[in-house]
């Protein structure tokens, strides 16, 4: 304390008005130096008989200033944490917890291509929840029209087959490029034409598709404008993605689907969920409303 009160009280010309303050100052000024040097000197020697006479010294030095830190961190919180509360800020101590994502839905965009679509699941799945509610919807592209969508139905239906129009299965009345059943070549009013006749008229598969989803959108327009752009059960539906799930399993099965509020979902003749045809969404058909 002393040494501070000596510090505040310097004259910054050495006393000069009063030589003998000045010639004690000076003495004390050399006596201080002259401590500080044997201090200097000191400390080794302390520190050399603390590690032979007392070693466990330092430890309770340590303790000493650590439990000082401790305290203070202590004052600190508390402090804080009063102020906060006064100016009614709310504090919450739990542990921050990553997202429940099986509670709230993660939407994934889906360009609507079955050959080069983006959608990943698995990614999807990986990075956020593997048990999470993932809802897909079908974004809108100018370039997603008729002749596209005709292109992904067919890698859906006929993909494999090197001639596409000659696609077939033994005794399956599944025929063609868009494997269009005998109860949809009925509806359209080629229900009499031989297979030999189908396969080798491209352009009577092409005429007969254009009219099989004429028939499909005049048939489920009713339910094409209550459901288009909703979500039903997890499923994005649109104009385009009713069409062509209607063309695998018909337009009743779709009917009962979307009244049912997605619940019911139908299986194709191969017993695969038909609901995997709703990729095709957001195209533009080109009807005629």
């Amino acid at each position: 304390m002393w040494k501070k009160i000596n510090k505040i009280l310097h004259d910054k010309n050495d006393y000069h008005l009063d030589p003998t303050l000045k010639y004690e100052v000076e003495i004390s000024d050399e006596l201080l130096q002259n401590t500080i040097k044997y201090q200097k000197y000191l400390i080794p020697k302390k520190i050399k008989y603390f590690l032979t006479y007392d070693k466990f010294f330092f430890v309770r030095l340590f303790a000493k200033y650590l439990f000082r830190l401790i305290i203070i961190a202590i004052f600190i919180t508390i402090i804080s944490i009063i102020l906060l509360f006064a100016f009614g800020i709310d504090i919450n101590f739990n542990k921050i917890q990553k997202p429940n994502y099986s509670k709230f839905p993660v939407y994934i965009p889906s360009v609507g291509d079955s050959k080069k679509d983006s959608l990943n699941i698995i990614e999807y799945k990986r990075i956020y929840n593997k048990n999470g509610n993932y809802i897909i919807f079908y974004l809108k592209d100018p370039s997603k029209n008729y002749e596209k969508w005709k292109y992904n139905l067919s890698l859906m239906e006929s993909g494999t087959y090197q001639n596409p129009y000659d696609a077939k299965r033994e005794g399956s009345e599944f025929w063609g490029k868009y494997q269009m059943g005998g109860g949809a070549r009925i509806d359209i009013g080629l229900g009499n034409i031989t297979w030999e006749k189908w396969k080798s008229n491209p352009e009577l598969q092409e005429a007969a598709l254009r009219l099989w989803i004429d028939f499909l959108y005049q048939n489920l327009k009713p339910e094409i404008e209550k459901y288009d752009g909703k979500f039903l059960n997890g499923w994005s539906i649109t104009e385009s993605g009713i069409i062509a799930m209607a063309h695998n399993v018909g337009p009743e099965a779709v009917r009962q689907f979307l009244n049912s509020g997605g619940a019911n979902i139908p299986r194709d003749g191969s017993g695969f969920d038909a609901t995997r045809f709703l990729i095709l969404g957001n195209y533009e058909l080109e009807f005629k409303k």
